[in-house]
């Protein structure tokens, strides 16, 4: 498994900010533009941007807190369950409240949005995070002095 206890490519350094920023902003863009098209509504999108965006926003920070000092977001578990758990709740109750004050046309289906969200975000936010860890686990089962000889083989056969 390659988010398992033993991640080397964690070892002594912090979350790649710049790989979580971006996956997960995707990620949010993406589900609120699936979302929007779900309900045949377009017009949704801007505010399902918005409450997502908010959402995500502080679920980083809940699990970056959390998970203090050895938080790794972009990793599926643990830290990345707590992004995608939180930014879920956070989500599914902007997207409540903002139907309770009549933002959101047809927001009674509140179960069927949560459980589509819940979904979305498993797909998107977890799909990166677990190709990510893929990556990079297979790129440390490879020791560096194989990978040059192997490099210089390779190189070798392509001249001959």
């Amino acid at each position: 498994m390659p988010d398992g206890p033993d991640r080397p490519w964690t070892r002594g350094r912090r979350t790649r900010w710049w790989l979580v920023l971006l996956a997960d902003t995707i990620s949010v863009a993406l589900i609120a533009c699936f979302a929007a098209a779900s309900v045949h509504d377009l017009a949704q999108v801007p505010g399902l941007l918005v409450r997502g965006a908010v959402a995500v926003v502080v679920a980083w920070a809940v699990a970056w807190l959390v998970r203090r000092p050895d938080d790794h977001l972009e990793v599926g578990w643990p830290d990345g369950a707590w992004v995608i758990g939180l930014t879920w709740a956070l989500w599914a109750g902007l997207y409540v409240w903002g139907g309770a004050l009549g933002a959101i046309p047809g927001a009674g289906g509140t179960v069927s949005f949560a459980v589509m969200l819940a979904a979305f975000l498993v797909v998107f936010c977890g799909g990166w995070r677990s190709l990510y860890g893929y990556v990079k686990a297979h790129d440390s089962l490879v020791p560096k002095g194989v990978q040059r000889r192997l490099d210089a083989q390779s190189r070798r056969d392509r001249h001959l």
